[in-house]
């Protein structure tokens, strides 16, 4: 599966409760805050109107010159927006979701490179849904160019 589009705006899109410009939906899609040291990165299948989903978040310190890096906190959440339900939402039991933090290892990320506002990486993990369903992720990869804030 190749999520490769960020959030955009368009009629009759599932994301129009913002009113977001194309602009700050890029932003929301990848950012970067550096004073909590924290990466988001928001992918679907299509830019406008959406069948799948994916929001990637982990802590992250462009200081770091170690790589490659494995973050202690992240989650992966996989929306399927055919199903409905409460948007990259903990109450959501119909998506996918997998957190690793003190408490769970549900994934594993490690940040092979972060250049020129430029993050690599890859990730593996089993995904879990609210309503009982595992799913394995044996592979997967992300690439994308992070807006800080």
């Amino acid at each position: 599966m190749w999520l490769r589009y960020p959030m955009r705006k368009g009629a009759g899109n599932y994301l129009l409760r913002g009113n977001f410009s194309n602009r700050k939906l890029d932003t929301l899609s990848n950012w970067y805050d550096t004073e909590k040291h924290y990466v988001e990165i928001i992918r679907q299948d299509d830019p406008v109107q959406p069948g799948i989903g994916m929001a990637l978040g982990f802590e992250f310190d462009a200081d770091n010159d170690t790589f490659p890096f494995t973050p202690s906190y992240a989650f992966l959440q996989l929306k399927n927006f055919a199903w409905g339900g409460v948007e990259f939402s903990p109450r959501d039991t119909l998506n996918y979701s997998g957190v690793t933090n003190e408490v769970s290892n549900d994934l594993t990320i490690e940040i092979l490179q972060f250049s020129n506002d430029t993050i690599t990486g890859r990730f593996s993990g089993l995904l879990l849904s609210g309503g009982g369903p595992m799913a394995p992720v044996t592979e997967g990869r992300f690439c994308a160019r992070l807006y800080r804030r």
